[in-house]
């Protein structure tokens, strides 16, 4: 019986997780919409201004991150153990949170100032 029931609880589970999150969204908002409509505010007046360079800093860190990947992967087929069959997967992952997160940082040096106008 457990055979059979650990792969089922491990597929329903998380599709019916992720249904009733994306379901709890939708009704709040739809909630809080009606909520405005009944006070006579209409939902545009409290949308904020699409931010500009979104694109590029979300550019910015997908390139990091696929460097920060790359060279750690380089790094560990190339300077560590070569005898090692099992590998780690640490290398890669320090290399992409390492430029990742200076990939943010340079986004912010570069545009730190326009915000302010």
């Amino acid at each position: 019986m457990e055979d059979i029931l650990i792969p089922i609880v491990a597929i329903v589970v998380p599709v019916l997780s992720a249904f009733g999150i994306v379901y709890i969204i939708y009704s709040a908002r739809h909630r809080e919409r009606m909520s405005m409509i009944d006070k006579g505010l209409t939902p545009e007046t409290f949308r904020s201004d699409p931010e500009p360079h979104k694109t590029l800093r979300n550019g910015l860190l997908w390139m990091g991150i696929g460097i920060g990947l790359m060279l750690g992967w380089l790094f560990k087929e190339h300077v560590m153990n070569p005898t090692d069959e099992g590998g780690s997967v640490l290398p890669p992952l320090v290399g992409a949170a390492i430029f990742g997160g200076l990939s943010q940082v340079l986004y912010y040096l570069k545009f730190r100032n326009m915000r302010s106008e």
